[in-house]
């Protein structure tokens, strides 16, 4: 038996359609509702969620007015919708977004129809063929009115090529300091530094890597974005090195010794090895590096322009070096002409001790121990248990015993210049001995002062061409009026404007480096264990007195502020 409920669609219109003459009992709500399931229609997407009810109480209302109607009784119930698609281009026009909603009986996307409406928005790069599948899928199979948002086109970033660089292919003889070796438990042993690095005639030294092209991108419209090729630099070979005559990217040694590196550049030095510096060598001056054995006697001094390398001590002597210094014992001295005046007192705020040994060096210091002495490294001290009433003058970090939370060594009295770190476990002495810590600020990057200098200097050459304009024009207007007279006038104030524009634009970028200038990064001294009395922090005119015992303390110079905290 046929059903008296039909469903039949005009274009996008979805309408019921009872036959005329069925009893009102035949189609209830329910009966309705089955019916609309069943329906290959039932996808569409209803007027109103009630609606099938609606339509049962107006058909009996219908029917109850006209029974003996030979038409069938018809209302729009559903409409029908095709899946929609929104494409969303971000603002720098790298990603496309497409958000699909599942239609409500209608047809879904098509891999042909989502390209088109891509070409319509004139995207034609970078698509993605899987997410294209994937919105295709979804408004296939998942049910009416789900959406899903998948990027369908890509864009592609610019990628700069990488400069020349540099690769060392022997180990630097100046670095080998921050490399203690490892004991069998694996504990770092700080006296032990492994064998001296030397290198033969010949040997490898520094690859240079050329360097790269850019590889540009596009945007999803198809406008290519610019890459910059890597720069290129030229090679440094130093003294006692050459480059490769087999390998024009290549610096091989051109003799033996210990080797230094410095970014684009080597140089291999030659090395003199002695017992020991006493009385039977007399004072050593040698070009290259020394390396001795033994001792370092009483008023020795051994100067050199590499490193200096000491096996056992140093004993109020004088060691001057243009890289490392490396003493693995200790450095011994003694205050000179002590007591004599007042200027002597070591517990005077401003006392700095006058030694009888110095180390002074272009690149760092190590040592195992220093007391009374004097210490000035460029690039920073480190020794392994503690320094002991000592003057070190360093722009590096001042390790003692480690560096960070794991500093174990003692810094006792002295007084300690730099603008880094300091890293110890014990600050001071229970005695309160006097300890004075000079902070400064780090120097200025060399680079720095010399775009500051260009721009002072294109500022005055700007200003000296304004006065010359304006001169042109005060002379412009004792000219007779006339179109040579307006076309020169117009000239030069387009061109006074563009220098007034490049003054402001150039002291903007003259002020901007003097505040880089007032910056400075967080200087910090990180002490693991203890603190005692008798510490004075000193910067410019600022004080910082410690006059209590502390444990592990972080004393912090931050924003041209001294500080001090807890270590937690």
């Amino acid at each position: 038996m046929s059903s008296p409920v039909n469903f039949r669609v005009s274009e996008r219109d979805v309408y019921i359609s009872i036959d005329a003459g069925t009893a009102p009992s035949e189609v209830k709500a329910e009966q309705l509702q089955k019916a609309w399931q069943a329906s290959e229609l039932s996808a569409a997407k209803l007027l109103d969620p009630q609606m099938l009810t609606q339509t049962a109480t107006k058909y009996a209302q219908h029917h109850s007015k006209d029974s003996n109607s030979s038409i069938p009784f018809q209302v729009i119930i559903a409409e029908i919708f095709d899946a929609d698609l929104n494409l969303l281009v971000s603002d720098d026009d790298m990603k496309v977004t497409a958000s699909a909603i599942v239609g409500y009986g209608g047809k879904a996307l098509t891999q042909e129809a989502i390209i088109a409406k891509l070409k319509e928005k004139k995207i034609t790069s970078g698509i993605q063929r899987k997410a294209i599948d994937a919105l295709v899928e979804h408004t296939s199979e998942a049910p009416p009115g789900a959406e899903l948002s998948v990027t369908v086109a890509k864009g592609k970033h610019p990628i700069n090529g990488s400069n020349a660089k540099f690769k060392p292919l022997a180990d630097d003889a100046r670095k080998r300091v921050l490399r203690p070796q490892l004991r069998e438990d694996g504990t770092a042993d700080m006296r032990d530094l492994g064998a001296e690095v030397t290198v033969d005639s010949n040997q490898p030294l520094l690859q240079k890597i050329p360097p790269s092209k850019g590889r540009p991108g596009f945007t999803v419209f198809g406008q290519e974005l610019e890459a910059q090729d890597g720069e290129d630099r030229d090679f440094k070979p130093g003294e006692g090195t050459r480059i490769s005559e087999t390998d024009a990217n290549m610096i091989v040694a051109d003799r033996t010794g210990m080797p230094s590196f410095n970014d684009n550049g080597v140089q291999v030095d030659d090395v003199m090895q002695l017992n020991n510096v006493d009385v039977s060598t007399g004072h050593v001056k040698f070009k290259g590096s020394v390396i001795v054995s033994g001792n370092i006697s009483e008023g020795m001094k051994v100067t050199c322009s590499g490193d200096i390398t000491v096996g056992g001590y140093v004993d109020s002597a004088e060691l001057y070096a243009d890289g490392n210094i490396t003493v693995r014992k200790g450095c011994i001295g003694r205050l000179l002409n002590s007591g004599e005046t007042a200027e002597y007192d070591e517990d005077a705020d401003d006392w700095i001790p006058d030694v009888s040994t110095k180390l002074v060096a272009g690149g760092s210091v190590w040592c195992a121990y220093a007391q009374y002495s004097y210490l000035d490294a460029k690039n920073g001290v480190h020794t392994d248990k503690q320094l002991t009433h000592c003057h070190v003058i360093t722009q590096g970090p001042l390790a003692i015993g480690g560096e960070g939370r794991n500093a174990r060594g003692k810094l006792i009295g002295g007084t300690i210049e730099t603008c880094d770190h300091i890293y110890c476990g014990q600050l001071g002495a229970p005695a309160g001995t006097k300890t004075r810590i000079y902070w400064s600020l780090p120097p200025v990057d060399p680079q720095s002062l010399e775009h500051l200098k260009n721009m002072r200097g294109l500022l005055a050459k700007t200003l000296a061409r304004v006065k010359t304009v304006q001169q042109g024009l005060d002379k412009c207007a004792t000219l007779e009026d006339g179109p040579k007279k307006l076309e020169y006038q117009k000239k030069l104030k387009g061109e006074l404007r563009k220098l007034k524009a490049r003054i402001t634009t150039t002291r903007i970028s003259i002020d901007s480096v003097l505040e880089a200038f007032e910056n400075h990064p967080v200087l910090r001294t990180m002490v693991s264990k203890e603190v005692f009395p008798g510490i004075l922090y000193l910067f410019k005119e600022k004080s910082l007195r410690i006059k209590e015992h502390r444990n592990g303390t972080m004393f912090l110079l931050q924003d041209k502020q001294l500080r001090v905290d807890s270590l937690l």
